[in-house]
């Protein structure tokens, strides 16, 4: 059974830097203790320890979801970590914006079924990993003992990449749950054999990432590996250049992009004491065009993967209603800035449908946003669901200054504003957006008069309600 608090104010508390808890609002004290911590004590949430000490290391502010157990129940956050002053006792200030609990109940556990598949891979192995890619469940060619040795395990810990300089390209791939494909491994220990591994994300049925499952190959032909990396150089650079982006420079930049941003906020809120109205404002203009190369960043790895022609999506079971106010809470506050209202349904309702969970939630993120971008100050946008034949929807209205009919086509195409420039955008989310639709068996359509807005509406292949 689930329990969804909707908070009216984030849920806060700050940590030093060990660790120690030293401030928290009533529900976040409620779980700490809970955990077996005290007053005046570490944090003992394991999880928000973890993204504290993450946060810390990376030196940046951090916004992701989060999951803690205790006794009692599964609670499900979306967590933001901010820096209270970075150059001194690095503080950090942890503001909770949802939150939500679950039972232990049978539906959290490992679906039989699925582990079922297992038994008839013939001549195959299957492996399932957990979210921190620990072995869960395994079962390789002829390899019974060594697949109970396996399993706790993590799968690194089992299995060399290969090559090596392909290590960071699966965990870059873990990080933004993204499926694997043709990653050559070796068993580190007993007859030291080879495995090609093809592996899918798992989405639990809160929509959380759950681990990988993976089908692995034995690999007869381990000499042809050199013959096929020199192929890869020898073809033409396009295919190398193709991959540059995504695999190489969007990891490279998204780091200090991300330290720009956050130091120029820090700066432009005076957290440090008073501070002249122009370098403040100096400030603000830094932090904005970080965040626009940083949007430019991840749509442009967003493109170059929907472009790539093995570019596949994941067939989730997912709700839009949930998906609708997990998009707004991550714009809530780019909302208020504005005065805007968010119109939601009704958390309580349902509207299942299939798709990927992280890209459903992606083509929502941006259509809020651009919504937001283009709406008066004060205004309202509703988000509404409804269903046709074989689709579940969900539209997106704004009050903004409408679309003539002559660009509701051209504003899909590559690098179109909505007609708009000097706007912060890329020009490139709604064609993303409507690739991804597609993708996933859906659409993406719009409505809209001059003067009168616009209605932004995402189709998915629907699937029965419980």
């Amino acid at each position: 059974m689930t329990t969804a608090h909707k908070l009216s104010e984030p849920v806060l508390g700050q940590v030093d830097v060990d660790g120690m808890l030293l401030s928290a609002d009533p529900r976040l004290m409620r779980l700490h203790l809970r955990c077996g911590g005290k007053e005046a004590g570490p944090l003992a949430v394991p999880e928000l320890a973890e993204l504290c000490r993450l946060s810390r290391r990376l030196g940046m502010n951090l916004s992701r979801p989060v999951q803690a157990s205790d006794d009692d129940c599964r609670i499900e956050m979306w967590v933001e970590t901010r820096f209270v002053s970075p150059e001194k006792e690095k503080l950090l200030d942890l503001s909770i914006i949802d939150w939500k609990e679950y039972s232990h109940d049978e539906s959290d556990k490992i679906d039989p079924a699925r582990e079922r598949d297992f038994d008839r891979l013939e001549g195959r192995g299957a492996i399932r990993t957990d979210s921190a890619l620990r072995i869960i469940a395994q079962q390789m060619p002829g390899e019974t003992a060594r697949n109970f040795d396996a399993i706790g395990q993590s799968l690194l810990d089992i299995y060399d990449v290969i090559p090596p300089s392909a290590h960071a390209r699966l965990l870059e791939a873990v990080a933004e749950r993204q499926p694997i494909r043709n990653q050559r491994v070796r068993e580190k220990i007993g007859a030291q054999l080879l495995f090609v591994l093809h592996g899918h994300p798992l989405i639990d049925k809160s929509g959380l990432f759950a681990g990988y499952r993976f089908i692995a190959t034995p690999d007869d032909a381990p000499e042809q590996q050199d013959a096929d990396d020199e192929e890869i150089r020898r073809v033409s650079g396009k295919l190398i250049s193709d991959s540059l982006f995504g695999r190489q420079l969007g990891p490279a930049l998204r780091q200090p992009l991300g330290k720009i941003i956050a130091n120029a906020e820090t700066i432009s809120s005076k957290l440090e004491g008073p501070l002249r109205g122009d370098y403040a404002s100096y400030a603000r203009d830094i932090a904005s065009a970080g965040r626009h190369l940083l949007d430019l960043v991840n749509d442009l790895s967003d493109l170059e993967a929907i472009e790539r022609p093995e570019f596949t999506v994941a067939g989730d079971d997912i709700d839009l209603i949930d998906l609708a106010h997990r998009a707004a809470g991550l714009l809530a506050v780019k909302a208020a800035d504005h005065q805007i209202r968010i119109e939601l349904p009704d958390e309580s309702d349902k509207m299942p449908a299939s798709g990927e969970f992280r890209r459903s939630l992606q083509i929502l993120v941006n259509l809020i946003g651009n919504a937001i971008r283009y709406s008066p100050d004060g205004s309202t946008i509703k988000l509404r669901v409804s269903e046709e034949p074989g689709f579940a929807q969900i539209s997106v209205t704004d009050q903004g200054a409408g679309i003539a009919a002559e660009d509701q086509e051209r504003i899909f195409e590559k690098f179109e504003r909505l007609g708009r420039s000097g706007d912060g955008g890329s020009g490139l989310g709604l064609f993303i957006s409507r690739r991804l639709a597609r993708a996933m068996g859906g659409s993406l359509s719009v409505e809209s008069q001059g003067g009168a807005g616009s209605t932004f509406t995402l189709s998915l292949p629907e699937r029965k309600k419980p």
